[in-house]
């Protein structure tokens, strides 16, 4: 089962600038799968959709979005795509 989340968020650089931006983002979340044993659940970078509320250019690089609604995703931008991290 999968959803997709869509809303308002604080978008912060990984690395202490001071800096944050205010976004709207659209993230589809897949569900967890169960895995046997032990192990690392795996992950991988997946696109999502993330535009500037004010209308002010992001730089690219890694950020954390805290989503108003409540959660934390990891994201990075390469200047063209967002991507978020996500588990497999």
């Amino acid at each position: 089962m999968s959803q997709k989340r869509k809303g308002l968020g604080r978008l912060v650089p990984t690395r202490p600038t001071g800096m944050e931006y205010r976004v709207k983002y659209g993230i589809h979340l897949v569900a967890e799968t169960k895995q046997h044993g032990r192990g690392i659940r795996p992950v991988k970078w997946s696109r999502c959709s993330v535009r500037s509320a004010t209308d002010h250019r992001i730089p690219n690089g890694s950020y954390f979005l805290h989503a108003d609604e409540g959660g934390v995703f990891q994201l990075k931008y390469t200047g063209t795509v967002w991507q978020f991290l996500a588990a497999a």
